[in-house]
């Protein structure tokens, strides 16, 4: 039980010194990682930005559908008479 133990600390201490090695690498490598991505990001929206006098359309109604049209000649219209009662 007490060689469980220790070898139990014994891997735990030596983790943990790995761990404080690497670690700094490890961070290093992930602040550039940011950076590169907020550099990409950064260029991606420089691109895209319009240089003045540009029209840029994004949005853009959908089609209507054509409706019925009634004609405006006068032979369309049936005459009535009103009837009172």
């Amino acid at each position: 039980m007490f060689k469980f133990i220790l070898t139990l600390l014994l891997i735990i201490l030596v983790l943990r010194s790995l761990a404080r090695l690497l670690m700094p690498f490890m961070v290093t490598e992930v602040m550039k990682k940011a950076q590169r991505n907020m550099e990409n990001q950064y260029r991606r929206q420089q691109q895209q930005r319009n240089n003045e006098g540009d029209i840029n359309i994004d949005y853009t109604p959908p089609k209507q559908k054509k409706r019925f049209s009634f004609s405006k000649s006068n032979d369309d219209f049936v005459d009535y008479e009103e009837i009172k009662k």
